[in-house]
């Protein structure tokens, strides 16, 4: 059950002390009360508070509490009820005060489960699982102990001009066959009949066979160079030398 509870005015509860003073925290406990009726409890909350310290009389602390109780500060209110409590224990509310304080300890129960487990915005996306870095790939392994580790040999040079030369000296060669058989024919006065025949085979053969050779040339000074450096692994050491000639 939640008690609505007007503030408690000061205009009968100030008595005896500085004029002055107790002038000035009449005129904060009229306003202060004006805003409480208005519902205007964090303002009314300060005029009590320097009412208070103006002149500090228990009746404070209990509207102080009610302002902390309607701001929904429940730990301040329990606190203000019960220094009110203390100060004033033969109060006539006592009861009432007593019923005040166990409602804003439940209500601070209530509160504090959801104040105290905070939770993530609805918008905010889920953490990502970090991934491993990846590792570098392992070192070659070294040569076993005493091989010799040869060099890559070069590509062969002149070789796509080596085999056409050499195609063209075989159609050439073979061709030029054919054309000097054919030639060969006699006539019936032992005449050769296809002589110019006879020549162009000749002259085909023999350009073929010059192709075929040009051919051979070519693929012989194209071969890589079998010489370069070579490198030995044992285990006791190692050596550094060149292979072949200079």
């Amino acid at each position: 059950m939640v008690a609505i509870v007007c503030a408690v005015s000061l205009a009968p509860a100030i008595g005896a002390a500085h004029p002055a003073a107790v002038k000035q925290a009449r005129q904060q406990v009229t306003a202060a009360d004006i805003d409480y009726r208005l519902g205007r409890f964090a303002a009314a909350l300060e005029k009590y508070t320097r009412a208070y310290e103006l002149y500090p009389v228990p009746e404070l602390l209990f509207n102080i509490a009610q302002c902390h109780k309607n701001l929904k500060d429940f730990a301040k209110a329990i606190f203000f009820y019960e220094g009110y409590l203390r100060d004033a224990p033969n109060a006539a509310n006592r009861a009432l005060v007593q019923d005040l304080i166990r409602e804003s300890s439940a209500e601070l129960a209530k509160a504090t489960p959801r104040e105290a487990l905070p939770s993530a915005p609805a918008d905010e996306a889920p953490p990502q699982p970090i991934e491993a870095a990846p590792q570098p790939a392992p070192p070659p392994a070294p040569p076993p102990a005493g091989l010799v580790v040869p060099p890559a040999p070069p590509p062969r040079r002149f070789l796509v001009a080596s085999v056409a030369l050499l195609g063209g000296g075989v159609a050439a060669a073979v061709g030029g066959g054919v054309f000097y058989d054919y030639g060969q024919k006699r006539g019936p006065h032992e005449m050769f009949v296809y002589d110019d025949t006879r020549w162009l085979g000749g002259a085909m053969i023999a350009i073929g066979g010059a192709a075929i050779a040009t051919s051979v040339v070519l693929w012989l000074r194209g071969a890589p160079d079998a010489s370069g450096p070579v490198a030995t692994v044992a285990p006791g050491g190692g050596s550094l030398g060149w292979r072949g000639a200079f």
